[in-house]
């Protein structure tokens, strides 16, 4: 009996979970009634079921086939560690639960060791950002930006961690490379302190490639050396944040010789010889002789300290005893009848030039010359002072017949009844009366001048300007305390301007030039335009003046490594002013009372040669063309 009791409740039990379970219990078909996400907490739920939506459908059949396919969808966002698929049991059906365990999150972003940039330019960098999943392929990725961004500012950084710990703070370590050592090689004759001086770089800083560039193009500027270049090499003491800047260099020949023969309208032909040596005794230091024989005679001889003191400053001394052909051309009202003449000028100078940080400097100079006098004479017209004889006189009215307002009865005669007919006196003979003098008398001249230079012009290694600007002004004072037989003061002010076009082989450049001068300049020191390096399309010292204004503007095509076609146009005039002769009371006028600018054009040519940059210009102005040729550019 007791038996059959526990028989049947067993029965009605098993009965009762067979209704209870599901179909899927007895490996029938189940359809999905609804999708849920859980352990969700910043990922968007939407976003993961928009994953899955076309594998698990409301409607269709739930397999594990399509739960592996749904799992690895999610998966694949890469915002999760894991996720896993299940199913529960629901009046309609099933419903599917994707839970997923999310990646840890980045609460916060810090940098260390970092003083070239900023946290705020760092962060602005990198892609991994507060609330962002810990992505390590993202991590390593923002290390390679920030190195880049390091190397963009022209520095070296490498970055040796970057980690996110429990809390969720995410630290790129960073270490700046720093100067740990510079070595120079190739060094023959030249001292090392001649390099060492042009470089301000010392061990210790932070490397910048900026700083190493401008102290790599002081040593090019220095033409001690064909060429120069660098090398980076980890450091010995510290190979991760250490580096040795290794400068490796091929000197030049310095020493050269030449000989030219030259011939020009004013100089005929001229003899040339020159000897110089820009690395004397190893040292960087520059002399120079040259010698001119044949139209003119001649001789100077240069020395140049580059490095006078410690602080960079310059001594620069020149001897000389220099024949020039001069040439004026007067106005109307002065005329000549050779408007060539030579001048010579013996005597000496020194410069010293101190900087004063930066690219700036101050410069003081003293000369001493004499001057030769100029035998070139000058004659003038002047007006008719004095009337004819007198008609008592019995003797004919004497009067030029080109004079001014020649005519009958223009001029009356005064009453002098004592003049004796065959010898006529003062003021007996009408005009105009022809005064002949020598341009200037010459003589000693004594000056300083006091510069100031700010000079931001990037060069290459043959010193050609290819950016940047150039701002100079100087004031000169002769005599006075400083003796001499001239007594004047004179300001000029230089700016440059260099404008690369395309690249460096494309140049333009801009000069501005100004002056005016005070007290009584000579003739010899005034200002003058035309010529190579004033005003071309015009012969030398065209225009002579007290003032000066003067604007050159040049194009430059850089052919080749030694070849540089120029187009120029050059506005300028030198006016106002008038200079003393020997003779009291005859003065010589500028023929340009004001400004009256005067243009040229022209084409050019800038040939490199082993003694030096040749220049070649033809230029044509309102008084037809003149070739002209120099050496270097015009500016």
């Amino acid at each position: 009996m007791l038996r059959a009791s526990r028989a049947l409740a067993s029965a009605a039990l098993i009965g009762a979970l067979i209704v209870a379970l599901p179909t899927v219990a007895l490996g029938q078909e189940q359809l999905i009634s609804e999708v849920t996400v859980e352990g969700n907490n910043y990922v968007a739920r939407e976003a993961i079921l928009d994953v899955v939506k076309d594998i698990l459908k409301v409607g269709e059949p739930f397999t594990q086939e399509k739960a592996a396919e749904a799992r690895k969808l999610v998966m694949q966002m890469g915002y999760f560690d894991d996720v896993t698929t299940s199913i529960e049991a629901v009046e309609k059906g099933v419903r599917a639960v994707i839970t997923v365990v999310e990646k840890r999150r980045i609460e916060k972003v810090m940098f260390a060791g970092n003083t070239v940039a900023s946290d705020e330019e760092l962060r602005n960098t990198i892609l991994s950002q507060p609330g962002h999943v810990v992505d390590p392929r993202a991590i390593r990725g923002d290390v390679r930006r920030v190195e880049d961004y390091y190397e963009k500012k022209g520095y070296i950084a490498h970055v040796s961690d970057a980690r996110v710990d429990d809390f969720g703070v995410l630290t790129f370590v960073i270490d700046e490379a720093r100067l740990e050592e510079i070595v120079i090689e190739g060094l023959r004759r030249t001292k090392p302190y001649v390099v060492q001086r042009e470089m301000d770089l010392k061990p210790g800083e932070l490397f910048q490639q900026a700083r190493v560039a401008l102290n790599i193009r002081r040593v090019y500027q220095l033409q001690l050396f064909e060429s120069v270049e660098t090398n980076i090499r980890p450091g010995k003491v510290d190979p991760l944040k250490g580096v040795i800047l290794v400068i490796q260099v091929q000197e030049a020949k310095t020493g050269k010789a030449s000989f030219a023969l030259g011939y020009s309208s004013l100089d005929d032909v001229v003899v040339m010889l020159s000897a110089s040596e820009t690395n004397l005794r190893g040292r960087g230091e520059r002399a120079s002789i040259s010698l001119e024989l044949g139209g003119r005679e001649s001789y100077e001889v240069g020395f140049i300290e580059p490095y006078l003191t410690a602080g960079g400053t310059t001594f620069e001394i020149n001897v000389f005893d220099a024949e020039r052909r001069r040439r004026f051309i007067g106005g109307a009202a002065v005329t000549t009848a050779d408007d060539e003449f030579d001048e010579r000028r013996t005597g000496g100078n020194f410069t010293i030039t101190k900087p004063l940080g930066g690219r700036r400097s101050l410069s003081f100079r003293f000369r001493s010359e004499e001057v030769s006098s100029s035998f070139l004479q000058g004659t003038v017209l002047l007006p008719p002072s004095a009337g004819i004889t007198s008609p008592a006189s019995g003797v004919a009215p004497q009067r030029s017949s080109n004079a001014p307002g020649a005519g009958e009865g223009a001029y009356p005669a005064p009453d002098n009844p004592d003049l004796l007919p065959d010898v006529p006196g003062p003021g007996d003979v009408i005009g105009p009366i022809v005064v002949a003098a020598p341009l200037h008398s010459g003589g000693r001249l004594s000056s300083v001048t006091l510069g100031l230079i700010d000079d931001k012009i990037e060069r290459d290694v043959s010193n050609n300007p290819h950016r940047g600007s150039y701002s100079g002004i100087s004031w000169e004072q002769a005599g006075g305390f400083l003796g001499g037989h001239q007594e004047f003061g004179k300001i000029t002010l230089d700016y440059r301007h260099y404008v690369p076009v395309g690249g460096d082989k494309h140049v333009v450049a801009l000069r501005l030039l100004g002056g005016t001068t005070f007290g009584t300049p000579p003739l010899f020191e005034s200002f003058s335009v035309g010529g190579a390096n004033t005003l071309r399309g015009y012969a030398p010292d065209r225009w002579r003046g007290q003032h000066l204004a003067l604007v050159n503007v040049e194009y430059r095509h850089a052919i080749t490594d030694k070849l540089t076609a120029v187009g120029f146009v050059d506005v300028g005039d030198a006016f106002g002013g008038d200079f003393h002769t020997p003779v009291p009371g005859f003065t010589i006028s500028s023929e340009d009372d004001s400004l009256e600018p005067h243009a040229g054009v022209g084409v050019g040519m800038r040939v490199i040669t082993p003694v030096g940059p040749i220049r070649l210009d033809l230029g044509y102005g309102d008084e037809g063309s003149e070739a002209h040729f120099s050496f270097g550019h015009t500016f």
